[in-house]
């Protein structure tokens, strides 16, 4: 396994942990329990910031590969467009 697989690997269970934990600090009966919820709060706290750049690097390679896919477009205005943004992103 490659590294930069390992590490989506390892960022993408981060973000299922933190949108369970969203779930889990919805339920009754965990706000009901102050430690589980204190518990549950504190973690998903310190997941946050990952999740959020996460999301950001998630969002940034999509734009990426839209703009190089588009760099392929037989208008050559088009594909001048899609060739400064993927410039711009890089």
């Amino acid at each position: 396994m490659s590294l930069s697989t390992y590490l989506n690997t390892k960022l993408q269970e981060i973000q299922d942990r933190h949108e369970e934990l969203a779930r889990l600090l919805a339920e009754e009966s965990v706000i009901a329990d102050r430690d589980r919820f204190r518990t549950f709060s504190q973690e998903y706290a310190e997941l946050d910031p990952v999740v959020v750049q996460y999301s950001k690097y998630l969002s940034f390679e999509r734009e990426l590969e839209d703009a190089n896919s588009l760099v392929k477009e037989p208008d050559p205005e088009l594909r001048k467009l899609a060739q400064e943004t993927a410039t711009e992103l890089t």
